[in-house]
């Protein structure tokens, strides 16, 4: 009821996350919450931020890209994450090799897809040789794509690839390092750079009552980090 309220209060879109194997976390499919939304919803972008792509087959994933875009009737916008944290991929034994190795490799698979009508992929963990997705995205050459993280090099990663970049929960000295790493990587690889490439995640709280807002703010706060 929130997130179609949040249309009606003039927000421009939601993203989803996706989380594992946490209690009170309820987002292990964000994109099965991206179909429900966007059926009672008409303007609302919609997005994940992100998918924890080493935990899929990415042409499966791509497949649902293209169909979540064509039923939201384009409003669909992607975010890619290597996962959370460690507690993750350990749970169901995957190596951090591993998850680096699928992340990266996941990457190229699913760029393809979505860009190509026709693709082959011959890489470590998966190979195709003629393979193409239906439907199309409807949004051309595809859906606007994010990637999350808190580093430099990730951040100059989505920079060189064309995606747009969102960090959160870290100093403001640190986010500017990381946005300027993506811009400068972004504009040197010949794609849009800039404050429309960016996403910084922080936690706001909203109360008729500045004070009261700020205890909510604050009780939050110290609930997170015990």
């Amino acid at each position: 009821e929130q997130w179609v309220q949040a249309e009606a209060n003039g927000f421009e879109g939601i993203f989803f996350s996706e989380h594992h194997f946490v209690p009170g976390r309820f987002s292990p499919s964000p994109n099965l919450l991206i179909a429900a939304v966007a059926t009672r919803t008409g303007r609302l972008r919609l997005g994940t931020m992100g998918n924890v792509l080493p935990f899929y087959e990415p042409w499966r994933l791509a497949e649902e890209y293209a169909m979540l875009d064509q039923l939201s009737g384009g409003r669909l916008e992607i975010g890619f994450s290597s996962g959370s944290g460690p507690m993750e991929w350990r749970a169901i034994g995957m190596s951090g090799d591993t998850l680096r190795e699928r992340f990266a490799e996941s990457l190229e698979v699913i760029d393809a897809a979505l860009t190509q009508p026709e693709f082959t992929h011959h890489g470590r963990h998966w190979h195709f040789d003629k393979l193409c997705i239906a439907p199309r995205p409807r949004q051309q050459p595809a859906p606007p794509r994010w990637m999350t993280g808190m580093s430099v090099p990730t951040a100059r990663l989505a920079g060189s690839r064309g995606y747009k970049f969102s960090t959160g929960f870290i100093s403001r000295e640190a986010v500017r390092t990381i946005f300027t790493a993506h811009t400068e990587a972004a504009r040197a690889a010949g794609f849009a750079a800039g404050p429309e490439q960016l996403g910084l995640r922080r936690l706001v709280y909203v109360d008729d009552e500045g004070s009261r807002g700020a205890q909510l703010a604050h009780t939050a706060r110290d609930r997170l980090r015990t």
